[in-house]
């Protein structure tokens, strides 16, 4: 698959999940389908990338806590973990990937979500 065909598959699942979250439209079957696709295509880094898209719309975090996320989903997709902008989320995988984390990683991922947490 080239890259147009990524991005026009990634477009379509961005304006489902648009419309499903924002407009609240019930899109859940239609979402599943796609993630199972996109999961499929091995495009699940790209699919929550652009989840996390429409969550940083959504909720209009302000640029450096965007980045912290950002920052945070990086460090975790080291561990072939991905996941949304959701603190809750985030600490329940944490809870795990603490252990595998190096201690820079440890220090860093609890400094980002102390800023986080500080300004949301």
């Amino acid at each position: 698959m080239n890259k147009k065909e990524q991005n026009i598959i990634l477009n379509i699942y961005k304006e489902i999940y648009n419309t499903h979250n924002v407009l609240e439209i019930d899109k859940t079957d239609t979402l599943r389908e796609f993630r199972f696709l996109l999961k499929n295509l091995n495009l699940t880094k790209e699919m929550y990338i652009t989840e996390n898209q429409i969550i940083t719309e959504q909720n209009n975090l302000n640029l450096t806590v965007k980045e912290m996320f950002s920052m945070i989903f990086d460090t975790f997709a080291k561990y072939n973990i991905f996941v949304n902008y959701n603190i809750e989320e985030i600490n329940l995988y944490y809870d795990n990937l603490q252990y595998e984390f190096t201690e820079e990683e440890n220090k860093c991922h609890n400094a980002r979500i102390k800023y986080i947490t500080d300004h949301q």
